[in-house]
């Protein structure tokens, strides 16, 4: 094959991004400290195949996202495509190989995942998603962990500022019922409300007939019941029947755990949250940075979805997108350092010096092998520009003799004086 000509417009797709360096190094540290989090709490972690056959991501439960999905063919001509997220892989997961497991199962996951949509803020064709779901509990106890989790998980990656907005879809499905609409505006009403926008619910409820003036009151207040606890007291005046009732006290449970898990301040309470409405069955909750205009966590009930692959269980999970939350850390003055070594060694070949930079990476440090054949005063100045504390490097004319040079000035180093390389770190 012919070499490509050199050229310095070498762009990538649309959609997709370099993460270098510092930005790198923070993806990395946001992993660990995820996994660490979601360990102490008793999640286990998957790992997912990229791509999957494409009948299986676009189940009649993740229709929304089917006109999304990355398609193509294998040698066989069947259809493939790449995960558009993780909750549908794990739901298979679930339903095929783990339906026999004793429950519940808690599992986590961090990978790409891939949507044909319009990139913005935050978001392209590829982005990160890092989350849990907790399968096989039905309960109250397990919504507020999962809630209490996505507190704990954006505390672990260091966001000082955020909130969670919780609302029930089954709120907004019991007034439905009382509204009686037709299909056609029953859709647009849930449009409306989404956008809470009061004009357009004003003007649907005038094309509709014989619609109950109560449930009428309850369709336009929909949109002002957000706030803090106390808005829930405020609901209670528009429940019409069971399924918006039960909601509302799914909600006070779920409100009370949150108090005891001691992050009810973190979290804001939305009777308008009604995105997915077909996908999700219970608490629906999406957690937000001060001065981002898009969610950084989006989670809830998903209590029919496993049944698509096997044994029906009941599930409440999240995910995270961290493209997003590095945004949002940024937007707070989170910056991260590029990461640098903690000692750059001129060995020159010398077994003793290269013996020492073992040892020293076996306490922790890192240490980078100059490969240019520095000398002592180059070595310096390069340390000073990559912002390396310290250089170590061989005397020629001292057979295994080393010497450190940092802020303190030059000295001779004791190749097993660890005490000293300790306090470097």
């Amino acid at each position: 094959m012919a070499n490509r000509p050199f050229s310095n417009d070498w762009t990538l797709p649309e959609g997709v991004r370099d993460l270098l360096l510092a930005d790198a190094a923070a993806f990395r540290e946001m992993e660990v400290a995820l996994h660490a989090t979601w360990t102490a709490w008793g999640y286990h972690r998957i790992i997912l195949p990229t791509f999957e056959y494409a009948d299986t991501l676009a189940t009649d439960v993740g229709a929304q996202i089917d006109a999304e999905l990355y398609r193509f063919f294998d040698r066989q001509g069947r259809v493939l495509a790449l995960r558009p997220d993780m909750t549908i892989p794990t739901a298979r997961v679930v339903g095929t190989r783990l339906c026999d497991q004793p429950m519940p199962l808690r599992l986590s996951y961090i990978g790409s995942v891939f949507r044909y949509e319009q990139p913005r803020a935050g978001r392209q064709h590829e982005f990160t998603q890092a989350g849990i779901e907790l399968i096989g509990a039905e309960s109250r106890a397990a919504d507020a962990e999962v809630i209490a989790l996505a507190v704990a998980a954006l505390q672990a990656i260091g966001l000082p500022r955020f909130s969670i907005t919780l609302g029930h879809i089954g709120f907004f499905r019991g007034l439905l019922n009382a509204l009686a609409l037709p299909d056609r505006l029953a859709g647009m009403v849930r449009e409306a409300v989404d956008r809470k926008a009061e004009a357009v619910l004003v003007s649907l409820l005038d094309e509709s007939e014989n619609v109950p003036p109560s449930a009428r009151s309850a369709l336009l207040e929909l949109p002002r019941l957000t706030g803090s606890i106390e808005v829930l007291d405020q609901a209670e005046k528009f429940c019409l029947n069971d399924a918006m009732s039960g909601a509302l006290s799914d909600l006070r449970a779920v409100a009370n755990l949150l108090a005891a898990y001691g992050v009810g301040d973190f979290v804001t309470y939305d009777f308008a949250e009604v995105r997915d409405l077909d996908y999700y069955s219970g608490i629906t909750f999406e957690g937000f940075a001060p001065g981002l205009g898009f969610s950084l966590i989006s989670g809830g009930r998903y209590d029919g979805l496993i049944e698509h692959f096997g044994p029906p269980f009941p599930a409440v999970g999240w995910a995270m997108t961290l493209d997003r939350v590095l945004l949002a850390r940024k937007s707070q003055g989170i910056s991260q350092s590029e990461p640098t070594a903690d000692v750059l060694l001129g060995a020159h070949g010398c077994p003793t010096c290269l013996a020492w930079a073992a040892g020293a990476r076996t306490r922790g440090l890192q240490v980078e092998i100059d490969p240019l054949g520095m000398d002592d005063e180059q070595l310096w100045a390069a340390a000073k520009t990559r912002h390396i504390p310290r250089v170590v490097f061989h005397v020629a004319s001292t057979p295994h003799r080393m010497m450190v040079r940092d802020a303190r000035g030059l000295r001779p180093l004791v190749e097993d004086n660890w005490q000293e390389v300790a306090r470097w770190k």
